[in-house]
C-alpha cells in the first residue's frame, strides 16, 4: 500500500490508464484475445483455458483450477445470461466453490473472470483495492452507505461503492476498467492479487 494516499483526479486516472496500456499490452492483449474467442462458458475446455490463464497471469494462485472449471460450466446457462447483463449476483456465485466437501471462496478470481467478460459491468476487487477504498472513506467520505465495518466482499456492495466512488471523484467519463487501472497503481501493487483471502469462516487451503 502507497504511503501517501493518492486521491483520484481525472488526470490521475488518465496517467494510470496510459502507464498500465504501456507496461502490461502483451498479458492485456492475450486475455482479451482469449476471452473474446471463447466468450461463452458451456465448452468445459474453453472455460479450463480462461480459468488457467488468468489464474497464472493474474496470479490468483487457485491451485483446484479444474474444481473452478467444473463449477463455472455447471452453471454455465445462468453464469452466461447473468454475465451478458451485467447482474452483480453472479460474482458471488462463480466465487463459492464446493471442493472435497468444503465451500471455498474465490472472491477476487471471481471479480476478474467477470470483468474479463464484461469489464463495463464488473470492476475487480482485491484487498490493496479494499485497504485504498477504507483508507480514502476514512479521509474523505464518498458513501454514506459505506460503514467501518461493512463487507464489501459482496459483490453487489462492493459494485456500489464503486459507483460511489466514480460519481463522488467526478469520474464518470471513466470506465470500471480504466478505474481498475487506477487502483492497481494507487491501491496497490496491481489488480493481481498476491492470493484470494478466505471469506470469514471460509477456509480456501488447498493443497497444490
Amino acid at each position: 500500500m502507497n504511503t501517501n494516499l493518492c486521491e483520484p483526479t481525472v488526470e490521475l486516472v488518465k496517467t494510470a490508464c496510459d502507464k498500465f496500456d504501456h507496461e502490461n499490452d502483451v498479458v492485456e492483449g492475450a486475455l482479451s484475445e482469449l476471452f473474446a474467442m471463447f466468450p461463452a462458458n458451456t465448452d468445459i475446455r474453453h472455460v479450463l483455458l480462461k480459468v488457467v490463464t488468468l489464474n497464472r497471469l493474474y496470479s490468483t494462485q487457485i491451485f483446484a483450477v479444474m474444481d473452478v472449471a467444473i463449477h463455472i460450466h455447471s452453471n454455465a446457462s445462468n453464469i452466461d445470461v447473468a454475465l451478458a447483463s451485467g447482474l452483480p449476483e453472479i460474482v458471488d456465485k462463480i466465487a463459492r466453490v464446493t471442493i472435497q466437501g468444503k465451500e471455498r471462496s474465490f472472491f477476487s478470481f471471481a471479480t476478474k473472470y467477470c470483468s474479463w467478460h464484461n469489464p463495463e459491468s464488473y470492476p475487480i476487487y482485491d484487498s490493496h483495492v479494499d485497504k485504498y477504498l477504507r483508507k480514502l472513506q476514512k479521509r474523505k467520505p464518498f458513501a454514506s452507505f459505506f460503514k467501518r465495518n461493512a463487507d464489501i466482499r459482496v459483490y453487489p456492495v462492493f459494485r456500489k461503492v464503486m459507483v460511489a466512488f466514480r460519481d463522488f471523484y467526478d469520474l464518470g467519463s471513466f470506465s470500471f476498467k480504466d478505474l481498475d487501472k487506477f487502483l492497481w497503481l494507487y491501491g496497490g501493487e496491481s489488480p493481481v492479487e498476491k492470493t484470494d483471502q478466505p471469506a470469514a469462516g471460509v477456509d480456501i487451503s488447498l493443497t497444490p
